[in-house]
This record gives structure tokens, sequence and C-alpha cells, in this order.
């Protein structure tokens, strides 16, 4: 370094009234003649936010302009750029410069020439990376290669390549800097019942909106499966636009077996997902999903990883128009899958009923798809086609009076499912809200609302399918959104059953919370500890639901208004269970406890958490005084520890029935444990009271008794190589259902590869290990 009194600084004038300042650690030359300045050794030249940086730079004052040679570095507006010899005109600030290096992140980029202004870089030849540059990072390699204002990046004639080769080409290529070019997933293994495999999507972009692609399979026990897919992501000023779409088509060549149904699988399988979103105006929104598919089970038995994370898939599409007081809807939700074979009908002797032509029922397989799982079933789906429906939100009327409304309106169907067969019935429904609210006590601990409201609904031609097992009779009312008979067993007798049915119900309650708190001035630092606060907040919530006798159909006698395992929703407003609703009085008791610490920077961090509630019933349909007692517990008291549970206990017995809970331990991003379980005994209570649901058919609402124990443990061990292993064991089945034991390396900054090895016991499809290899190329 040179000597500091050997520091030279000139100010010189100023352009566009910004000053301009030339440094150096050596004397800076000035040439009168010339009207220009030499600054050598550590030289750097300031305009405004731009600084220039080179072992030699030469400034004429007359022209503003400025020539930079050796270790050239140039920052201005979030962007950098190294060059060898470098012109710039300071006025203007245009930049010709020679052996370039551009990087504005995420973009990065090397060319032999390059010129540009603090609005515009233009590269020749270029090799453009997404993420720092390194052998293991794709690349495109572009004939001119465009920045505009640092939003937008321009390309002709691009070519992109992966480990040096070439994968794609695009003569143009105009996309936003925070959009990935391109977007690659691949998988390559083994399983049993699959074979060797190697799985691919690509997307490449063929607009500054729209990725076009398609997915590329191979399965040696299976075939090759192939299909087209797109993405779409665009945004203005009003709107937001998103959409995927997804195929496949393949002559599946393997052991297909059959599906949940009991239906042999096709060998000519494909499927269609996707999903479209778009909002415009903050007002307006449409959200749409597909899944279509040959066969239930395609998804499962070919991406896993995608079956796993969308088990249940959907098809519908809705419309939303929200206002500050108010909200408009519309959807339809139909059953476009052709999964199951008509069943005719025909006439009984009495009005408004009918039987099933059963003489197409085949005789019930003795197991299921790979020698395992469910032959015969009966359950529903419910479409809408379509419903409409209109809200009001709590909106003052008068004297501190709020109202709210809901008017809901449908026609809807019910297929009913049997084995591989199936029965489409319509019906219309009518659903009606309405509340009103007052607030009569506020103060700062404590507070009270009042309300009364009422709901109606009104339904014509309403469906019931009804039929028996050898485990006795069964009926499928609406609404029943729970799996139904599951037998070995042939099902007979099948009828079909339409009527009308109108209810209407009051809601007459009042809901009281009161806030109370201490604090202790107490310090620890290994917890992180400045001070502690408790609050608790006990409440009451009472209902009162008088209900109209309801007309027409008949419901069956011991329904259950709630089938869930969670403290039940109560709300008059959104309850979907109207149908089974009687006269009832209750009370929800409960009591929210906190315990908060200060933040360092602003705010407080919660420590703990625990929540207690329960329903005692006054009046009503119920066999027991109390529904079951439900707790939710969290302890986070340091960054490196979680600890959480969920409990339902029976005051009837003193019995838990069920528990669910998780405990982590993390040292930063090193390493983590962490145990969690799922107890829960459903047989002894499955829903809102405590009585069994198992019914009179043992084939009725199978594994009601869980009992499984997970353990995850991740370990980091340096930059290259991490570690994962989660195993999952089940004390009902007595074994290790799930086991993942995976290796993560990175290859430089753009790519990293899991080696998976899986598992699995009792599985209906999978087979019993599998070995995967995933690539993720982080970098695009």
């Amino acid at each position: 370094m040179a000597n500091p009194t050997l520091l030279a600084i000139f100010l010189i004038g100023t352009l566009s009234a910004q000053e301009i300042q030339l440094v150096s650690d050596q004397p800076i030359e000035f040439d009168q003649a010339k009207k220009q300045m030499i600054a050598t050794g550590e030289a750097a030249l300031t305009y405004g936010d731009l600084i220039l940086r080179a072992n030699r730079i030469v400034y004429n004052e007359e022209s503003g302009k400025a020539e930079a040679e050796g270790n050239i570095r140039i920052s201005q507006k979030g962007y950098r750029l190294i060059a060898e010899r470098l012109r710039i005109d300071l006025t203007s600030q245009e930049v010709e410069a020679e052996k370039v290096r551009f990087g504005s992140p995420p973009i990065y980029a090397e060319a032999a020439y390059g010129t540009g202004d603090q609005n515009r870089i233009e590269l020749k030849n270029a090799q453009v990376f997404y993420r720092e540059p390194d052998r293991f990072t794709p690349k495109m390699t572009v004939e001119n290669f465009i920045v505009e204002n640092g939003e937008t990046i321009i390309g002709k004639k691009v070519r992109f390549e992966a480990l040096g080769w070439p994968i794609w080409y695009l003569p143009e290529l105009r996309i936003p800097t925070d959009v990935d070019p391109i977007r690659v997933s691949t998988n390559l293994g083994t399983r049993g019942n699959l074979g060797g495999f190697f799985q691919s999507r690509l997307l490449f972009p063929i607009s500054e909106t729209v990725f076009a692609g398609g997915n590329f399979d191979y399965y040696s026990e299976r075939g090759l499966l192939l299909g087209p897919a797109l993405a779409l992501d665009k945004e203005t000023e009003t709107s937001v636009t998103s959409g995927r779409i997804s195929t496949g088509f393949i002559r599946d060549g393997g052991d297909r077996g059959v599906d949940i149904f009991a239906k042999p699988v096709p060998r000519n399988r494909h499927f269609i997902t996707g999903e479209y979103r778009h909002g415009w105006n903050e007002e307006n929104q449409v959200h749409g999903v597909i899944n279509l598919g040959s066969d239930p089970e395609i998804t499962r038995d070919l991406h896993y990883d995608r079956f796993y994370h969308n088990q249940q898939p959907d098809n519908f599409l809705e419309f939303i128009h929200q206002k500050p007081n108010w909200t408009f809807s519309a959807m339809a939700r139909v059953d476009a899958n052709d999964f199951f074979q008509p069943l005719s009908m025909r006439q009984g002797v009495s009005p408004g009923f009918s039987t099933w032509d059963t003489s197409k029922i085949k005789e019930p397989t003795p197991t299921g798809a790979n020698g395992k799982g469910p032959s015969q079933r009966a359950f529903l789906f419910e479409e809408k086609l379509p419903q409409v429906s209109f809200d009001l939100h709590p909106t003052h009327l008068a004297g501190g009076i709020y109202q709210e409304l809901g008017v809901k309106a449908a026609q809807s169907a019910h297929t009913f499912f049997v084995g591989d067969l199936s029965r489409k019935e319509p019906f219309t429904t009518l659903d009606g809200f309405y509340r009103l609210s007052k607030n009569v006590a506020s103060n700062g601990n404590m507070g009270l609302q009042v309300f009364a409201g009422l709901r109606w609904v009104d339904w014509k031609d309403v469906p019931t399918l009804t039929g028996r097992t050898e485990g006795g009779a069964f009926a499928i009312p609406y609404p029943q959104f729970a799996h139904m008979p599951t037998s070995g067993a042939a099902v007979e007798d099948l009828g079909m059953e339409t009527g009308n049915f109108s209810q209407a119900m009051g809601d007459i309650g009042f809901n009281w919370e009161a806030r109370y708190s201490r604090k202790w001035q107490l310090e620890n630092r290994v917890w992180n500890i400045d001070g502690l606060k408790h609050v608790v907040k006990p409440y009451l919530q009472m209902r009162h639901n008088p209900t109209r006798r309801p007309s027409g159909m008949a419901i069956p006698e011991g329904m259950v208004y709630a089938r869930d395992t969670n403290l039940p929703n109560w709300d008059l407003a959104t309850r979907r269970d109207m149908v089974f609703a009687q006269e009832q009085t209750l009370a929800r008791i409960g009591l929210k406890n906190q315990v908060l610490t200060r933040r360092k920077d602003y705010g407080s961090r919660e420590l703990a958490n625990w929540d207690v509630a329960a329903d005692y019933f006054l009046a009503g349909p119920f066999e027991d005084d109390i529904s079951f007692l439900y707790s939710e517990f969290s302890f986070a008291p340091a960054r490196w520890l979680e600890i959480g549970t969920f409990s339902r206990f029976s005051s009837d017995n003193l019995e838990l029935r069920e528990l669910n809970s998780l405990v982590r331990i993390q040292d930063s991003d090193t390493w983590y444990l962490q145990y969690s379980n799922a107890l829960a005994k459903l047989d002894r209570g499955f829903g809102y009271l405590g009585r069994s649901e198992r019914g009179p058919n043992p084939g009725f609402y199978p594994f009601l008794e869980v009992d499984q124990h997970s353990l995850e443990v991740g370990y980091r061990m340096n930059e290259m190589f991490r570690l994962l292993a989660w195993v999952r064991y089940d004390f009902v089945l007595n074994d290790f259902s799930e086991q993942h034991f995976s290796v993560f390396q990175k290859f430089g900054r753009a790519m990293e590869v899991e080696y998976r090895l899986s598992l699995r016991e009792n599985a209906l499809r999978e087979e019993g290990w599998a070995f995967r290899m995933g690539i993720q190329l982080v970098s695009f």
C-alpha cells in the first residue's frame, strides 16, 4: 500500500449538477494541453452513484469522457461490471468495454465486448448464467444479450447448455430478470414394480410469459411416458395470472393389478393435471383445478411424490368478486373422470323409489391391488353444477348492531359408487343465513357479544342410497362425505330414494371473553428471555338452536353432527351438516394461555401457548353431558427447541382418545432431530361424542385405531453433503410402515442431487423398496 501522503484528490467541476471526484493512492498527473487527468495505482472515479475503479483512469475534463485500463470494476444501481478496457461518457453514462464480466443478481454474464448505459446493457456473444457461474451451473450462449432497466432480459439466438451439452435453442428470448429461463426436474432410480426409471420435466420459455416443454419418463418394466406441459406467469399493474398444465401417456406393459374399486387397471394410461389463477383490479379472482386420468392409480403408480402431496385430486372452477362489505362467488365442481361403469335403474312399486339393476355387479374380488386392500366400496361424490352464493360481511346497521347475510343456491348432483359401478342423481339446494349481533359490554379486560340468527335450507329431489351387505343394511343420505361400507362381501338390494327436505334453525347466544395478564422482570441470557408476561383469556360461549321440525324425507336417527377429531365448528353460518341438526342448547368453555417475552428488535416472542376447551350439553339429542376435553399446547423457549401437542380426552371414562405430538431440537442449519406421533382410538369415540361409531357392519370405517410414531434426523456434514433419515413405526401393524434414507450432494452452486432409499410395508400399490436419485437445478 502506498504512503498515504501521496494520496491525491481532485474535485472537477460538475456535470448535470453532480460532482465528479477522482482519487488515487498515487499522485494524479494533469495534462494542461489536453485538459485531462491521469490517475494510476488504486484509482477511483465517482460520479453520482456510479463508481469506477481501475489501475489507470484517464479523464478529459473538456469532453466529460474517461478511459480505464487494468482490473476495471464499475458499479451502479445494483449491477457490477468488470472489464480489461473501458470507455465511458459521464454526461450520457454510456459505456464501451472489452473482455466484460457483468453481474446483476441473479444474472451473471461474460462477453468479449459490451456497451450500455444505466438503463441498458448489451453484450455480444455472451455466456449467461443464473446464479454465480461454475462448471455445474447451466448457462445460455447468446449472440446478442440485453438487460433493460435491470428488469427484462432480451436474447437473440439463445442456446441452453447443461454440463457443456446443448439441450435447447430459441431464436429469440424475452423474459423478466426474476424469472428462471429454464425449469428442470429430474429423477432416476429403481422401484420393484417399475424397474429402473428415469423421470424428467423440462420447461423452456417461448415468450415473455409462457413456458413450454413436457414430461419424458422411461420405466424398464412399464414403458415410455410422454406428454406436453405448459406454464404461464404474467403480472401487470392491475392483474396477476398463473397457470400450469402437465400431461402424460403410457402404454403400460407392466403388472398393473386392480385399482381401489377392484377394477382392472387399463393398459393405455394417461393423465392431465392443471391449475389456473387469475386476479384483476384487486376485486376479482378466478381459480380452477383439473385432474383427469385413465384410472385412479396412475399418479400413485408413476409419480408417487406428486400423489403424496395431492391424494384426493379435484376438478373445479370458481369465480369470486369481492367488495369491502360483500362477496359474490360462483363455482362448479364436477366428477370429470370416467373410472366407473354406469348402472341402470329399474322402477320400484312405490313413488320416489327405484332399485338398481345389479346383474352387472361382479363377484367380489378377494383382495385389491397387489393382493391387498378392499374389493367392494360404496361412497358418493357431490357435484355443483353450478353453485352461486352471496355473502354480506358484518356491516353496521344502527345503534351498534351489525348484520350479516349469506345466501347460496346450487344445482347439485350426487354420484353414488358401489364397487366399479356408479349412478348420478341430480337435486337442487337453497341455503340462507341471517344474523344480528351487538357488543353490549367492552373494556380493557372483558368483552361480551350477543347475537341472534336464523339459517334455513330447502332441498328438492334429494337422493339417498340404500342397500345391504352380509354385515347389515346401510344408507348414504345427504350429506355424507366419508367412505361408507368396505367389505369383501357383495352389496345387494341397492335402492335409491328421492325426496324433498326443508329445515330451519335459530341461533341465539353470546360470546364472553376476559383478559388478564401479569409481568415479571426476569432475564436469562441462555434462553434469550427479557422479562415474562403471562396472558390468560377465559371464555364462555352459549348457543341455543331452536329448530322447526324438519319436513320431507326422514333422517336416520343417531347421526352425529360433526365427524371430526378436532373441536367442531358450531357456527351456524358455516356448518355443513344442517340436514342432521336437531334442537340443542350447549355451552363452550375454554381457557387460553400465553407466555411471552420481549424481542430484541421490537414486539414480543411467544414462549408457550396452552388452550383447553370443552362443550357442555344442556339440552339436545346427545347421550353424553360433556364432549371430549380438547387441549393444544406449544412450547418454544428457544430457537433450537420446539414442542407441541394436541389431545382429545374422554371425561366419561378418563381415557385419552387422541394424542398428536411433536418435539424438534436443532442446531442452526447443522443438524436437527424431530419426533412426532399420532395416536387415535376412533373406534371408541369418533367425532363429537364419546360413543362408538363402528356401526353394525364390521366393514364400516376400517383402521379406526391409529398408533404411529415417526423420527426424522437431518445433518449437514459440510458445504457439499447433508444427510436425512425418516422412519415411521406403526404399533397397530407392529412394523415399520415407511423408512426413507437420503444423501444430498451439492455440485457447485447450481445443482443438488438426492440419493434416496425407501422401504415400505403394507402399502397397497408400492413395492417394499425403491431407490431414487433426484437432480435439482438450484440455479434454474
